[in-house]
């Protein structure tokens, strides 16, 4: 009986406890997310990765981190550059990079070597004003935004691109009605923060959140240039970054909303994470090797001029085009005589620059022959008043040469110079016996 009557007081206890008790939700601890965001990965994001991992483990909360990537740019730096932007992926996956944006210089390789660097990194590639044609690659299809949960809280992430029709098979949509419908679909589906990622400048952005300054973006990161500053524009915060730094978010969510946004340098020395450090050594080791292969054997060591008429005719054959271009002044190094290995090659060429195909009248190509840096590969005979397409770097087109003002729209031949360097010379077939004569260029007019 003794016992009957102590459990009936215990349910009587509990009931008459139960509907005067509160929740107070103050009393819970905030709820704190922290995101990482780095700037393309450039020529640093290799080499330079399990640096960062280790400060990121040690300083920003990894692994539990938001982390974000405004673009790849494998083309940027020989090591990715080599395989296609394998080990750009590969480090992406050691930094637990969660989503990337993508520009012009992340299809240098072309659509299909995007999706592939999406696809083997694990990140999800977000294009929020940028819509693939019906000409993209099936598996293309980025979504304009993602939903990350970090902690509890809903992290609403967007990527802004500069990528149109040159550059593949994009088409750009109206920068202000992309970011306004993504961010009011955001908010319906319960993002609590807000954060866009843009590969390029941030001039658009900017001057599109001036005119908006209610929109709830939280966190604005872009690449610097000219005339841009990190600032307020309403309630978000816009923040540049360069090749080794990244920014880091801090977010609150209590009794309070708190967010603190802020640059950091990647330390340039110091302790690395053992396995990033070891994802690194291993494209390290295959990059020595390939630059170790043999590409040709040259019967001498060319001059500069030669060696720019060499890159020329390079460039005319494997674009199949009219006409190649190259300067001295862009060598960066001599070739050698005898065995010529891809490091060789790799040294004296500019970095992964496009190749561009370029409308010339056959009159341009005659008064070209006269300047002082520039080598031509012309075709047998060239009439004054033909036209003709011309083969030549990006940035020659773009500076320099002044060709931009004959052809104000040239064709991105989808060939990067390295490349369609070493195919060359690789055809030619040449050996210790059989070496490769080098071009003789035309002598000038004093």
């Amino acid at each position: 009986m003794r016992l009957f009557v102590i459990a009936a007081l215990g349910l009587v206890s509990c009931r008459e406890r139960s509907p005067s008790s509160s929740f107070d939700a103050s009393s819970l601890p905030p709820k704190v997310v922290h995101v990482l965001v780095t700037g393309p990965a450039e020529g640093w994001f290799v080499r330079e990765g399990p640096r960062l991992v280790e400060q990121w483990r040690t300083q920003q909360s990894w692994p539990n981190a938001l982390v974000l990537m405004t673009g790849v740019s494998p083309s940027l730096d020989v090591l990715p550059a080599l395989f296609d932007g394998a080990p750009t992926a590969a480090m992406m996956t050691a930094a637990n990079v969660a989503a990337f944006a993508a520009g012009p210089r992340d299809v240098d390789f072309g659509t299909d070597s995007l999706v592939t660097l999406r696809n083997t990194s694990g990140a999800m590639l977000l294009l929020t004003n940028v819509r693939p044609t019906s000409e993209a690659p099936p598996l293309l299809a980025p979504p304009t935004f993602a939903m990350f949960e970090r902690s509890g809280v809903r992290i609403g992430v967007l990527g802004v691109s500069s990528l149109t029709k040159a550059d593949g098979p994009f088409d750009a949509v109206p920068l202000e009605g992309a970011l306004q419908t993504t961010v009011e679909t955001a908010k319906s589906q319960g993002a609590q923060l807000i954060v866009a990622m843009v590969n390029g400048c941030s001039t658009a952005v900017r001057s599109t959140l001036e005119a908006h300054r209610d929109w709830p973006i939280d966190l604005v990161v872009a690449s610097p240039c000219e005339g841009t500053s990190d600032g307020r524009i309403g309630t978000t915060t816009l923040l540049h970054v360069k090749s080794g730094q990244y920014v880091s978010l801090r977010a609150e969510f209590g009794s309070v909303r708190s967010l603190a946004a802020k640059v950091v340098e990647v330390a340039t020395t110091g302790a690395e994470e053992p396995g990033a450090a070891k994802v690194r050594d291993a494209w390290v080791k295959r990059l020595e090797e390939e630059r170790a292969k043999t590409v040709a054997v040259l019967s001498k060591a060319p001059e500069p001029e030669e060696a720019a008429l060499l890159i020329a005719t390079a460039l005319k054959v494997t674009a199949k085009v009219d006409a190649g271009l190259f300067v001295t002044k862009r060598l960066k190094a001599p070739l050698p005589k005898g065995v010529l290995s891809r490091g060789a090659v790799l040294d004296a060429l500019p970095s992964f620059e496009r190749v561009f195909l370029v409308d010339v009248p056959g009159e341009v190509l005659t008064k070209l022959v006269s300047h002082p840096d520039a080598f031509l590969s012309l075709p047998a005979k060239v009439d004054p008043n033909g036209a003709y397409v011309l083969a030549m770097t990006e940035e020659l087109y773009r500076t320099g040469i002044g060709l931009d003002a004959v052809d104000a729209n040239p064709v991105d031949s989808d060939l990067l110079l390295p490349p369609a360097v070493i195919r060359w010379l690789e055809a030619q077939g040449s050996d210790e016996q059989k070496p490769l004569d080098v071009p003789k260029p035309p002598k000038r007019r004093r």
